[in-house]
């Protein structure tokens, strides 16, 4: 396997577990919401979760095209994408803003580093990732509107999701 296969296989297997998180994260937001009766978050939380289900379904197809195996990890990052949802959206939706703000803050940066990397590499790969970054930083923003820096333990949530974050990204890559 050459270099530039390395890369794509990489990138790929990684960003369809995170698109994975994402939707697991936005159910369990969801669940809670819709329990709670809060319409409003519901379907903004919504919204957000059909952008990430068309950048699910793009790294589903182009993996299985390309004979990409996903995460050893799947099953253990969806119930903990989930968990992380559920728990969010259980301390208030601004804490389920958070969430999305902390995870779409991570995200586009990843994505950056993934479209530098593919300079020269598939431009048509490039041009989907620049995209989806944009929707997440879209996200983000409607997260920050939306009061989640007004959260009670901001400061705290925010760190631990970026981290979390961060770690999830490291462990798909290589697992």
């Amino acid at each position: 396997m050459n270099i530039k296969e390395k890369i794509l296989k990489k990138i790929i297997r990684v960003d369809q577990a995170g698109e994975l998180g994402a939707q697991q994260i936005y159910q369990g937001q969801k669940m809670i919401f819709k329990l709670q009766k809060n319409k409003r978050d519901f379907d903004q939380i919504s919204k957000m979760a059909k952008d990430e289900e068309e950048h699910l379904d793009f790294f589903d197809n182009i993996a299985k095209e390309k004979k990409i195996r996903p995460t050893k990890l799947k099953g253990l990052f969806g119930f903990g994408a989930y968990a992380m949802g559920v728990g969010t959206a259980l301390m208030g939706a601004k804490a389920a803003y958070v969430c999305t703000e902390a995870v779409e803050e991570i995200i586009e940066k990843h994505y950056q580093k993934q479209i530098d990397q593919l300079d020269g590499i598939d431009e048509e790969l490039k041009e989907k990732i620049i995209k989806f970054r944009e929707d997440e930083v879209e996200h983000k923003n409607t997260a920050i509107d939306e009061g989640s820096r007004e959260a009670f333990g901001y400061s705290v949530l925010r760190k631990t999701i970026n981290e979390t974050t961060k770690a999830a990204i490291f462990l798909a890559e290589r697992l």
